[in-house]
């Protein structure tokens, strides 16, 4: 699979949803971890501006210690977007992955 860095300099991103673990397994509710052993979970962002009227966000999955505290509605950058294609018993699609979500008012942001 091959990693596509995303430039998001000229991009803002607001987020359209609340956090939500990656589930693995749905009955025993498994989390799905990263190689370093963290939980992932998706979140939906809108990237701005976006010319995409037919779907305009996107969701992006991210790596977190603790269950993550972010509320809909706050701009947020994600840092080391990249996008990947993937493909899975006959369905395809373009994904979205981050190091981290960060709030645009933090510190260092």
């Amino acid at each position: 699979m091959r990693n596509i860095p995303v430039d998001t300099s000229q991009l803002t991103f607001m987020v359209a949803g609340e956090p939500e673990p990656k589930i693995v397994d749905r009955e025993t509710g498994e989390v799905k971890k990263d190689s370093e052993g963290r939980d992932l979970y998706t979140i939906p962002l809108l990237p701005q501006p976006n010319d995409d009227r037919r779907n305009p966000v996107i969701v992006v999955t991210f790596p977190s210690e603790d269950f993550p505290r972010i509320s809909q509605g706050i701009k947020v950058r994600p840092v080391g977007l990249v996008a990947f294609f993937w493909q899975m018993n006959g369905r395809s699609g373009l994904g979205f992955r981050a190091e981290a979500i960060r709030p645009v008012t933090e510190t260092g942001a």
